[in-house]
């Protein structure tokens, strides 16, 4: 009874932090990736700037947003998961009312610094690292519904946006979305917690014995795993990162000009606006999916599949044209695959170098892929008002989609983790045994 009243209260408590995760993720994610889009146009008709200039405040947000996430897991040993999403809190929505009333670019590149910096604390690293703390089985399922939330987050960035721009004050919907972002991560802040370990839980409600019974769940159970130089020497920890990096370049590259290449094809802005939310919604499809396949396979044969979908996906809107069917056809193909990385690389990092570093971890090899980030946005922005044009600009992306997968085919689980794993069982097993003896002795 004791047994099953642990399971029912971690299936209570394990699913309501991915609730809650679900909604930081609506605000740190959808907002972020999704608002930038829409309003680059009026943004950079406002500046009277070049769009590749305007471009590069997105570039200095994904950079930003890399380089800070290498401290996040120590922040968060330091002085607490708590006290790092205030901070976030305030940060990140600090940015949204620099935009909101910016009036030069400098400003724009002094918004997007600091909302990188606030994105980070309480962005990716913690929106699947809860997850994958507080999961093992359905770890790949739990970050999948987390990273569904850019649907939502999609809906209200753009439908803001939209609203706000057709009365001619588009950034109003940045003040909105600051203090709504402001709102959410102070609330989470108290609510969230790192580890079940941290609430006398362990993943998955599982007991002790139960953790014995795999090498997975004793990993977890026990939190074993590579640290950061025992993981810089393996070749699995480059491939991770390098495939993270590349995909930067093959999703966002395409993904933030996707509106100017629908304006460019004839369509206007709330048909751009309406295809974005189209594509956030088959990357619900797709993360959820992705989420349940990851963990049947697991995410190096689950991976190549979805993102040569994506590939699939561009060229048939490059092929299509201006065909709505063939345009929607094609952005369901790449909408499905887009984020799902995420879901993908937070289980490879767990399950293939261990969940005890995973924040120290995860941070490092995350950050490949907002430096590249950084270069797809302008690099696409530039090649598709060149001679090669937008058949030029999707190929490089296609190239770099199908090098990411290339690299995560040939990730697999470290050897050295895999004998922590057993050892970890073998613990397990053992302290399990000497609790037994003084009952069977009596």
């Amino acid at each position: 009874m004791g047994e099953a009243k642990r399971g029912g209260k971690f299936f209570a408590r394990g699913w309501f932090m991915v609730l809650v995760v679900f909604i930081t993720v609506i605000v740190t994610q959808g907002f972020s990736l999704y608002s930038f889009s829409m309003i680059k146009v009026p943004l950079t008709e406002m500046l009277g700037a070049d769009p590749t200039q305007v471009a590069m405040g997105f570039s200095m947000y994904v950079l930003v947003v890399g380089f800070a996430s290498l401290i996040v897991g120590d922040i968060i040993d330091k002085i607490g998961l708590k006290r790092t999403l205030i901070l976030s809190a305030v940060i990140y929505s600090s940015g949204y009312f620099i935009i909101g009333t910016l009036d030069s670019l400098w400003m724009l590149y002094v918004a997007y610094f600091i909302m990188g910096f606030g994105n980070a604390l309480g962005g990716m690293v913690i929106d699947s690292g809860i997850p994958s703390n507080w999961f093992v089985k359905s770890r790949g399922l739990a970050v999948g519904i987390i990273m569904s939330a850019m649907f939502p987050g999609s809906l209200v960035a753009t439908n803001l946006v939209s609203f706000f721009a057709s009365s001619g004050n588009w950034q109003m919907a940045c003040i909105v979305m600051g203090v709504l972002s402001f709102v959410v991560l102070f609330v989470s802040a108290f609510i969230l917690k790192w580890r079940p370990q941290d609430v006398g839980l362990l993943p998955d409600g599982m007991t002790e014995e139960e953790a014995a019974q795999t090498a997975d769940q004793a990993a977890a159970a026990k939190l074993i795993g590579l640290n950061r130089k025992q993981a810089f020497r393996t070749g699995t920890f480059w491939l991770l990162f390098a495939a993270f990096a590349l995909i930067g370049i093959g999703e966002q590259g395409p993904f933030q000009n996707m509106p100017t290449y629908l304006m460019a094809n004839g369509l206007d802005l709330a048909a751009a606006g309406s295809f974005m939310s189209f594509l956030a919604f088959a990357g619900v499809c797709g993360k959820l999916t992705s989420g349940v396949v990851v963990d049947k396979i697991g995410p190096r044969l689950a991976y190549p599949f979805i993102n040569f979908l994506a590939a699939a996906g561009l060229v048939i809107i490059l092929v299509g044209g201006g065909n709505m069917v063939a345009l929607y056809v094609g952005g369901f193909c790449f909408g499905a695959a887009l984020s799902s990385s995420t879901v993908c690389f937070s289980t490879a990092t767990a399950k293939y170098l261990g969940p005890k570093f995973y924040a120290q971890l995860y941070g490092i090899i995350y950050m490949g892929k907002p430096v590249m980030d950084a270069v797809g946005v302008p690099l696409v922005a530039n090649v598709s008002e060149s001679a090669l044009g937008w058949t030029g600009a999707f190929a490089i992306a296609i190239f770099f989609i199908v090098a990411s997968a290339v690299c995560m085919l040939l990730a697999k689980k470290n050897k050295q983790l895999v004998t922590m794993e057993r050892e970890a069982t073998r613990q397990l097993v053992e302290d399990r045994e000497e609790t037994r003896e003084p009952a069977s002795l009596t």
